[in-house]
């Protein structure tokens, strides 16, 4: 009886040491994953950085252009355009997977038709400028888009291995501590009998 129960609590110990083994090794995976994460999201941040700084100088430039083809007489010519609702630009995106997680890449823009412009030359760098900070403003946002995705992985990669670190972990290591010190008690307890059981035959 107290040698098969002692089977059973060696056996269980064993059981235990692989569970830790496992979530301490799941644990070097989550950090190993985290700092490339952490690289990922420096490289996105500044990618992200640019592209708002781009998009906002294009804007500027369009806002200077829009300005300049008004002065020379423009104004009513794109009021009409205005009022016309001429066709929605199309915003595509190259969709890479890094990690686990889903992000836009490279953008493409497509502003759809240029519209027939004529009363000042000013109009045709004006569309172009418009056209540019439409494209600056796609990238922009498919950065910011990456930016979010990976910070969400992020979070969710840094909640994992605390969890497996901060709680699991020193859970069945204080589950592995205590099986021993029973293991060791009733090794103790065997011993006894026996050196009882010696005695008891010498008398």
């Amino acid at each position: 009886m107290t040698t098969s129960r002692s089977a059973r609590d060696r056996g269980a110990r064993l059981r235990l040491l692989r569970r830790l083994d496992l979530a301490r090794h799941g644990a070097d995976l989550l950090r190993s994953k985290e700092e490339a994460l952490r690289r990922e999201r420096d490289r996105l941040e500044g990618h992200a950085a640019r592209s708002s700084q781009q998009w906002r100088e294009r804007w500027d430039q369009a806002a200077v252009w829009l300005l300049r083809a008004r002065v020379l007489g423009a104004g009513d010519e794109l009021a009409r355009l205005a009022d016309t609702a001429p066709a929605r630009a199309t915003v595509s995106a190259t969709w890479r997977a890094s990690m686990g997680i889903a992000y836009p890449g490279a953008v493409a823009c497509a502003p759809g038709p240029a519209p027939a412009l004529a009363s000042t030359a000013a109009l045709v760098p004006t569309t172009e400028a418009h056209r540019l900070a439409l494209l600056a403003a796609a990238e922009h946002a498919a950065a910011s888009i990456a930016l979010e995705r990976l910070d969400g992985e992020l979070t969710a990669t840094r909640r994992r291995r605390r969890a497996i670190e901060q709680r699991l972990i020193p859970r069945l290591d204080a589950e592995r501590v205590a099986l021993e010190l029973l293991l060791e008690e009733r090794e103790r307890e065997e011993a006894v009998r026996v050196l009882l059981g010696r005695v008891g035959a010498t008398r």
